[in-house]
């Protein structure tokens, strides 16, 4: 009998038939660290709006793993001739042939119908706004052939749920929004530089762009504006939900901290890009935490 290769270092793919394994490493099943950074500034706007009942907070969980989940089908499709060329992303499953483009074309669409499930709890303004993120989805994965800003991009399209969230609850035009909206893609933009690090050479001899070849040197200054101005939009939202003083204190604490912490970024290290990339979903956490306690004091 032949004996099933080793193809991750993840053990459930080593254990499931190959086919299945291959279905779930295109959705990268095994780094929920993609959905989670999709779903904390969904969070953080139910939160800033005070929305207290469970079931909104587990429909955005579910819907930010779905549409995560097509949205990596949809992107390793457009990159399969370019994923072949870069060392990190060689082994994709489309790109090595171990699911074919109809294997991923039906598997995003039953994605997508459980996307829809999701959907139909929402209101009919909340709806239209998620349907007006698709042409964001289907051209982000194109960005880095044409922009060095790819990352906005993706930081445009990552933050989406604020207005999802902001059109159900009637916080559509509220400044709060705005605010909420801008400091994300700001997070976004920072994080996503730090993971294009890993790729910026590979990137450069093919051709491609990315804040991380676009700041060079300089990207460990420029990440840490970024993370400073996400965090400054949650104390402009602390000052105008008046909050108190404590408060402002310890988002400054935590301002302080996260510099501290990115200064020790290697920028030329692919593992501690990866690592500090991987962070962000403790960041996630930490301030889904202190806008939710601060919101219910």
């Amino acid at each position: 009998m032949r004996q099933k290769k080793q193809i991750s270092h993840f053990w459930l793919y080593n254990i499931l038939p190959e086919k299945i394994s291959g279905l779930l490493q295109l959705i990268r099943f095994e780094k929920p660290i993609g959905f989670f950074l999709l779903m904390w500034p969904c969070w953080f706007a139910l939160a800033v709006f005070s929305v207290k009942e469970i079931k909104w907070y587990i429909l955005f969980f579910f819907g930010s793993f779905f549409m995560r989940s097509a949205g990596c089908i949809i992107n390793d499709y457009f990159d399969r001739f370019i994923d072949i060329k870069i060392e990190r992303t060689s082994k994709r499953p489309i790109t090595s042939g171990a699911i074919n483009s109809l294997e991923a074309f039906l598997f995003m669409v039953l994605l997508l119908f459980f996307s829809l499930l999701i959907l139909i709890n929402f209101n009919i303004m909340a709806i239209i706004v998620s349907l007006a993120s698709l042409p964001l989805i289907l051209i982000y994965p194109l960005m880095k052939r044409f922009t060095n800003w790819p990352q906005l991009i993706l930081g445009v399209t990552f933050s989406w749920g604020i207005f999802i969230s902001a059109a159900q609850f009637q916080h559509i035009y509220s400044l709060e929004t705005l605010i909420l909206y801008l400091g994300c893609i700001f997070w976004t933009l920072g994080y996503d530089t730090i993971y294009a690090y890993q790729d910026r050479i590979d990137d450069i001899k093919i051709n491609l762009k990315s804040t991380a070849i676009l700041f060079g040197n300089n990207g460990k200054y420029l990440v840490m504006i970024f993370y400073s101005l996400f965090i400054l939009s949650i104390l402009i939202l602390n000052l105008m939900m008046s909050l108190s003083f404590i408060s402002s204190i310890i988002l400054i604490m935590i301002l302080i901290s996260l510099l501290f912490f990115l200064s020790k970024w290697n920028m030329s290290s692919k593992k501690s890009c990866e690592n500090y990339f991987k962070y962000n979903n403790y960041l996630g956490l930490i301030i889904f935490l202190y806008l939710i306690t601060s919101s219910n004091v």
